[in-house]
Protein backbone atom coordinates (compact mmCIF):
# COMPACT_ATOMS: atom_id res chain seq x y z
CA UNK A 1 0.00 0.00 0.00
CA UNK A 2 2.81 2.69 0.64
CA UNK A 3 4.32 1.62 -2.65
CA UNK A 4 1.10 2.12 -4.09
CA UNK A 5 0.60 5.92 -2.25
CA UNK A 6 4.53 6.39 -2.90
CA UNK A 7 3.66 6.11 -6.60
CA UNK A 8 0.58 7.98 -6.79
CA UNK A 9 2.60 11.28 -4.78
CA UNK A 10 5.33 10.91 -7.50
CA UNK A 11 3.30 10.69 -10.58
CA UNK A 12 3.31 13.95 -12.70
CA UNK A 13 0.39 16.84 -12.68
CA UNK A 14 -2.72 16.53 -14.87
CA UNK A 15 -2.05 16.36 -18.76
CA UNK A 16 1.90 15.43 -18.17
CA UNK A 17 2.71 12.71 -19.67
CA UNK A 18 4.21 9.28 -17.82
CA UNK A 19 7.36 9.88 -19.97
CA UNK A 20 8.48 12.69 -17.92
CA UNK A 21 8.12 10.91 -14.71
CA UNK A 22 8.57 6.63 -15.49
CA UNK A 23 9.98 5.76 -12.41
CA UNK A 24 6.76 7.18 -10.38
CA UNK A 25 4.80 4.93 -12.91
CA UNK A 26 6.63 2.36 -12.09
CA UNK A 27 6.56 2.37 -8.43
CA UNK A 28 2.80 2.55 -8.55
CA UNK A 29 2.42 -0.22 -11.02
CA UNK A 30 4.96 -2.05 -8.11
CA UNK A 31 2.93 -0.99 -5.68
CA UNK A 32 -0.38 -2.14 -7.19
CA UNK A 33 0.94 -5.69 -7.87
CA UNK A 34 1.84 -6.08 -4.15
CA UNK A 35 -1.72 -4.48 -2.87
CA UNK A 36 -3.34 -6.71 -5.26
CA UNK A 37 -1.25 -10.11 -4.17
CA UNK A 38 -2.19 -9.40 -0.41
CA UNK A 39 -5.74 -9.28 -1.53
CA UNK A 40 -6.18 -12.37 -3.43
CA UNK A 41 -4.01 -13.59 -0.24
CA UNK A 42 -6.51 -12.75 2.05
CA UNK A 43 -9.62 -13.78 -0.10
CA UNK A 44 -7.90 -17.27 -0.51
CA UNK A 45 -7.32 -17.24 3.11
CA UNK A 46 -11.10 -16.48 3.96
CA UNK A 47 -12.50 -18.85 1.38
CA UNK A 48 -9.40 -21.72 2.14
CA UNK A 49 -8.18 -21.42 5.36
CA UNK A 50 -4.70 -20.23 3.87
CA UNK A 51 -3.18 -18.40 1.29
CA UNK A 52 -3.01 -21.44 -1.46
CA UNK A 53 -0.43 -19.81 -3.49
CA UNK A 54 2.25 -18.99 -0.84
CA UNK A 55 2.57 -22.20 0.84
CA UNK A 56 2.67 -25.67 -0.11
CA UNK A 57 -0.42 -28.34 -0.04
CA UNK A 58 -0.63 -30.34 3.23
CA UNK A 59 0.23 -33.53 3.25
CA UNK A 60 -2.78 -35.77 2.22
CA UNK A 61 -1.77 -38.86 3.05
CA UNK A 62 -0.13 -38.57 6.17
CA UNK A 63 -1.75 -40.37 9.43
CA UNK A 64 -1.42 -39.53 13.20
CA UNK A 65 1.15 -41.54 15.17
CA UNK A 66 -1.34 -43.34 17.18
CA UNK A 67 -2.13 -46.89 18.31
CA UNK A 68 -4.14 -49.08 15.38
CA UNK A 69 -7.73 -49.92 16.55
CA UNK A 70 -10.26 -51.88 14.64
CA UNK A 71 -12.32 -50.32 11.67
CA UNK A 72 -15.34 -48.81 12.45
CA UNK A 73 -18.48 -51.41 12.23
CA UNK A 74 -21.68 -50.59 10.59
CA UNK A 75 -24.41 -49.04 12.86
CA UNK A 76 -26.58 -51.49 14.72
CA UNK A 77 -29.91 -50.78 15.66
CA UNK A 78 -29.32 -52.66 19.44
CA UNK A 79 -26.89 -51.82 21.52
CA UNK A 80 -24.93 -48.94 19.41
CA UNK A 81 -21.15 -48.36 20.48
CA UNK A 82 -20.69 -44.74 18.98
CA UNK A 83 -18.33 -41.62 19.23
CA UNK A 84 -19.93 -38.93 18.92
CA UNK A 85 -17.95 -35.13 18.38
CA UNK A 86 -20.58 -31.89 18.99
CA UNK A 87 -18.58 -28.60 17.54
CA UNK A 88 -19.55 -26.07 20.84
CA UNK A 89 -21.67 -23.62 19.02
CA UNK A 90 -20.29 -20.53 21.22
CA UNK A 91 -17.11 -21.04 18.95
CA UNK A 92 -16.44 -18.07 16.97
CA UNK A 93 -13.26 -19.17 15.39
CA UNK A 94 -13.90 -19.56 11.55
CA UNK A 95 -17.62 -19.57 11.84
CA UNK A 96 -17.83 -20.20 7.86
CA UNK A 97 -15.70 -23.12 7.88
CA UNK A 98 -16.08 -26.65 9.01
CA UNK A 99 -14.07 -28.20 11.15
CA UNK A 100 -13.45 -32.06 10.04
CA UNK A 101 -13.33 -35.14 12.22
CA UNK A 102 -10.50 -37.39 12.58
CA UNK A 103 -11.34 -41.24 14.25
CA UNK A 104 -8.28 -43.27 13.92
CA UNK A 105 -7.13 -41.30 11.17
CA UNK A 106 -9.97 -41.79 8.61
CA UNK A 107 -12.22 -38.70 7.72
CA UNK A 108 -15.48 -39.27 9.29
CA UNK A 109 -17.39 -35.93 9.27
CA UNK A 110 -17.24 -32.07 9.06
CA UNK A 111 -18.54 -30.06 11.92
CA UNK A 112 -20.13 -26.55 11.81
CA UNK A 113 -20.92 -24.20 14.83
CA UNK A 114 -23.46 -26.36 16.95
CA UNK A 115 -23.33 -29.75 14.27
CA UNK A 116 -23.00 -33.01 15.74
CA UNK A 117 -21.03 -35.84 14.08
CA UNK A 118 -22.04 -39.45 15.40
CA UNK A 119 -20.35 -42.69 13.83
CA UNK A 120 -21.05 -45.85 15.33
CA UNK A 121 -17.92 -47.64 16.62
CA UNK A 122 -16.02 -51.05 17.40
CA UNK A 123 -15.48 -51.48 21.12
CA UNK A 124 -11.99 -50.89 21.89
CA UNK A 125 -9.57 -47.53 22.18
CA UNK A 126 -10.20 -45.28 19.29
CA UNK A 127 -7.70 -41.96 18.41
CA UNK A 128 -10.19 -38.62 17.84
CA UNK A 129 -8.88 -35.57 16.47
CA UNK A 130 -10.43 -32.42 14.76
CA UNK A 131 -9.06 -30.47 12.13
CA UNK A 132 -9.41 -27.13 10.17
CA UNK A 133 -6.84 -26.63 7.31
CA UNK A 134 -2.93 -27.19 8.70
CA UNK A 135 -4.47 -27.14 12.23
CA UNK A 136 -5.49 -29.33 14.61
CA UNK A 137 -6.11 -30.74 18.04
CA UNK A 138 -3.74 -33.18 19.98
CA UNK A 139 -5.29 -36.80 19.26
CA UNK A 140 -7.32 -37.56 21.97
CA UNK A 141 -7.73 -41.78 23.12
CA UNK A 142 -11.40 -42.49 23.62
CA UNK A 143 -12.18 -46.30 24.99
CA UNK A 144 -15.78 -47.13 24.39
CA UNK A 145 -17.40 -50.31 25.39
CA UNK A 146 -20.34 -52.27 24.03
CA UNK A 147 -23.05 -50.43 23.88
CA UNK A 148 -21.73 -47.42 25.29
CA UNK A 149 -21.85 -43.79 23.31
CA UNK A 150 -18.58 -41.46 24.12
CA UNK A 151 -19.50 -38.13 23.61
CA UNK A 152 -17.19 -35.23 22.99
CA UNK A 153 -16.72 -31.24 22.35
CA UNK A 154 -14.52 -29.28 20.17
CA UNK A 155 -14.00 -25.75 20.09
CA UNK A 156 -11.07 -23.42 19.28
CA UNK A 157 -8.74 -22.30 21.84
CA UNK A 158 -10.01 -19.27 23.37
CA UNK A 159 -8.53 -16.06 22.42
CA UNK A 160 -7.30 -17.59 19.10
CA UNK A 161 -9.13 -15.14 16.54
CA UNK A 162 -7.63 -12.11 18.10
CA UNK A 163 -4.43 -13.50 17.44
CA UNK A 164 -2.96 -13.54 13.88
CA UNK A 165 0.32 -15.63 15.06
CA UNK A 166 -2.07 -18.27 16.37
CA UNK A 167 -2.57 -20.25 13.71
CA UNK A 168 1.61 -20.41 13.07
CA UNK A 169 2.99 -20.54 17.12
CA UNK A 170 -0.18 -23.19 18.11
CA UNK A 171 -0.52 -25.59 15.17
CA UNK A 172 -1.13 -28.77 16.81
CA UNK A 173 -2.99 -27.54 19.90
CA UNK A 174 -4.89 -24.73 17.90
CA UNK A 175 -8.50 -26.72 18.72
CA UNK A 176 -9.23 -28.67 21.47
CA UNK A 177 -11.36 -31.60 22.02
CA UNK A 178 -13.03 -32.72 25.73
CA UNK A 179 -14.92 -35.50 27.04
CA UNK A 180 -18.72 -33.76 27.34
Amino acid sequence: MTLLLLGGAWLPPQGSTAQENPLALGVAALGLAVFSAGFLAQLSIGFFGRPRFFLPRPFRDVKPDVPTAPAFVPRVKGNMTEISVRRDEADSYAQLRRYKVYVDGERVGDLRPGETCQRAASPGMHSVQVKISWCSSPPLSVGVSEGERQELVCRAVPGVESDPMAMFIRRHDLLTLRRA
